[in-house]
């Protein structure tokens, strides 16, 4: 081989090495990328994990908090039911107790009231136990003359949700 074949030769070795060293420098890139992808997707599963453990609890503290309220509401409707009953049940005791008056009593009682204690919602139900109305047309009668519940209440001295239930069942 004659000088000139050597150098062509020894050229093309440095470029041959100069290219495995390029190509190793690609391969040591390309497999620090891949890590970093491989680290990057490790710490997405954690926090998708994570955040399925953080919507569990809170999903199972939603179920917990739902039940105690179906059961609070239960409770209350079975207290409804029974201060309904008892509040029916004192209703019809004492409409037993009291005398309902007739048709024609009530008229004649009506027209003997003097005009002004028709303007005076107050004066239209006397406060006597002996008063022959039954409550239920009482609690009408203040009613149809604008009064409220609460005033009503107070006249005929009943509770409030005893008026409100008269009023209800009318």
């Amino acid at each position: 081989m004659t000088g000139g074949d050597e150098k062509v030769t020894g050229t093309l070795v440095f470029i041959l090495f100069l290219i495995n060293v390029l190509l190793a420098f690609a391969l040591l890139l390309l497999y620090m990328r891949q890590n970093k992808l491989m680290g990057i997707e490790k710490r997405q599963q954690l926090v998708l994990k994570e955040s399925e453990q953080v919507m569990a609890s809170l999903l199972e503290e939603i179920k917990d908090e739902n039940e105690k309220l179906l059961s609070r509401l239960m409770e209350s409707r079975e207290t409804e039911d029974k201060t309904t009953a008892a509040i029916a049940a004192n209703i019809i005791m004492e409409e037993k107790k009291l005398v309902p008056a007739t048709e024609e009593h009530q008229d004649v009682q009506e027209e003997a009231r003097p005009l002004e204690s028709k303007q005076d919602p107050l004066s239209d139900v006397s406060d006597d136990a002996t008063d022959p109305q039954p409550l239920r047309e009482q609690v009408k009668l203040l009613a149809e003359q604008g009064l409220t519940v609460t005033d009503i209440a107070r006249k005929l001295n009943k509770g409030k949700t005893e008026i409100e239930l008269l009023m209800k069942f009318r």
